[in-house]
């Protein structure tokens, strides 16, 4: 299995777009259009640690993403908060076409780049579920 070797706001923000490209089908200026809706997945028999604890108490807290959509620039800061550690996996999926609206669904456990998944896509950490 192929191991990321860096990861950085640039990069991450790189991938969600080929991310986004490769779901949606659509110019860079189409994507820009879009919000993101966040939902936040804890793994039952995962570990945790103390910074994986601290994004979901205070970045992805319920009070912070629960009916709220972000725009592409404040997604890619709300998910840097602990750069270089970044989501295990993201899984990203069309959540209303009409109102352009991407679901990502991600891991809580927050790790370097060597064990983030999703190498394979070529945009790691994402995954597209359509």
């Amino acid at each position: 299995m192929e191991k990321l070797k860096k990861m950085s706001k640039e990069i991450f923000k790189e991938n969600l777009i080929l991310s986004l490209k490769e779901l949606l089908k659509c110019p860079i200026e189409e994507i820009m259009d879009y919000k993101f809706m966040v939902i936040s997945i804890i793994e039952n028999g995962k570990n945790y640690n103390s910074k994986d604890d601290l994004m979901r108490l205070w970045g992805f807290s319920e009070k912070n993403i629960a009916g709220r959509t972000f725009d592409l620039e404040n997604i890619v800061k709300l998910f840097s908060g602990l750069n270089p550690l970044y989501p295990m996996w993201i899984e990203v999926s069309i959540y209303d076409s009409n109102n352009k609206i991407v679901q990502l669904r991600h891991s809580l456990r927050f790790r370097k780049p060597s064990e983030i998944q999703n190498v394979d896509t070529g945009h790691p950490p994402f995954r597209i579920i359509e």
